[in-house]
């Protein structure tokens, strides 16, 4: 089976969690699925970034960060490229307006229609019209929550029979470093970790506030913000220099590489995720199988990831944050149970299952 595969839209550390999903994924079907044939259409900065599909690389030319460019290249350039596929798989959300069929498309959440608030208008207007157009036109759609799916079959109208979840393929697990060794990074302090890029709807306003009273009772703790700049990268900025203008005890360190994002994941105290609004809530994820224990919020889809093996509270209250995050500072024993059975619900998600559904989803379209 020949697959060709829409990563056009994909612009590296910008568009956030939707491009681990995308590439992790992709990667556990060539390890796992020497049978099927992937041709990777993308931009040339996605196999820089992501050297292990380059074997697979189909690479389009011109400036990819000038979104109306991309829109038009994947109407008129990828079609050229995905024709002899048995299929075409969009990871972009959306179908552009001339693609070859069969087609499926993931859709990693519609946040552009729950919070229109978060993008510009013409944005929001453009997938008003691109998402339900794109679902209708779908194959088969693949979403990476149950949660996602029942909020395109019911906004989108959506047969449930066309919808398929499949999860992430979490990759390897992330092992604790010498504390020594990050000791340049953490000082060796308790560590809560937010690993996220500063769109507005991760809430890092929110878990500043919340930290701002941590500090109160624990002034040893260290709040470390990781991840590229979002849509509310200034103000963010802002606020950390409000509260912490010499550093004590909010730092962000922007988007880092792979091994010490690992590190910092298995070595943190506790990994805080305080959105709004997600499809899946990858760190969230790779947290609790590192054994980190995860402070999520009660919200989207962070319940059906975090379960009873993390702490879930409500995003109207910095006060119980705080008070909990404390808490859990100074339980060690608390902490280690969260971090077990955190460890046994990450095992519910691998590279070898999610690689399956993904080539049966396909299958099922190409039969």
């Amino acid at each position: 089976m020949r697959v060709a595969v829409n990563l056009s839209f994909l612009l590296p550390g910008v568009v956030g969690g939707s491009e681990e999903y995308s590439v992790r994924l992709l990667r556990a079907v060539l390890d796992h699925h020497p049978d099927v044939r992937l041709d990777v259409v993308a931009h040339d900065a996605l196999f820089q970034s992501h050297p292990a599909l380059e074997q697979n690389a189909v690479r389009i030319g011109g400036p990819v960060g000038v979104r109306p460019y991309r829109i038009l290249t994947e109407s008129l350039v990828v079609p050229r490229h995905t024709r002899h596929a048995d299929l075409t798989h969009h990871f972009g959300g959306r179908i552009p307006s001339r693609a070859t069929s069969p087609a499926v498309v993931t859709i990693h959440d519609i946040q552009p229609l729950d919070m229109p608030e978060n993008f510009s208008s013409t944005k929001t207007a453009f997938l008003r019209r691109a998402l339900p157009n794109s679902a209708r036109r779908a194959d088969l759609i693949c979403t990476p929550t149950r949660w996602v799916a029942d909020r395109v079959v019911e906004r989108l109208g959506v047969p449930e029979a066309r919808v398929r979840v499949i999860g992430p393929a979490v990759g390897r697990r992330p092992i604790p470093s010498e504390r020594d060794s990050m000791a340049s990074v953490t000082g060796n302090r308790p560590l809560i970790l937010f690993p996220s890029v500063t769109h507005p709807h991760k809430n890092h306003r929110f878990l500043i506030d919340a930290m701002v009273r941590v500090h109160q009772h624990r002034p040893d703790a260290l709040l470390i913000f990781t991840g590229g700049p979002g849509l509310a990268a200034e103000p963010v900025a802002a606020e950390i220099a409000r509260v912490d203008p010499d550093g004590a005890f909010i730092r962000h360190l922007g988007r880092i590489d792979e091994s010490l994002l690992m590190g910092l994941l298995a070595d943190a105290d506790l990994v805080a995720f305080p959105s709004r609004y997600e499809g899946f809530g990858l760190p969230a994820l790779e947290a609790m199988q590192a054994g980190t224990p995860v402070v999520a919020a009660n919200a989207a889809c962070l319940p059906e990831v975090v379960g009873d093996a993390g702490c879930l509270l409500p995003l109207d209250d910095p006060e119980r944050w705080a008070i909990e995050m404390v808490e859990l500072l100074s339980d060690t024993d608390r902490r280690a149970r969260m971090a077990a059975a955190g460890s046994v619900r990450a095992e519910n998600w691998s590279a070898v299952d999610a690689s399956a559904r993904l080539v049966d989803a396909w299958r099922e379209v190409v039969s």
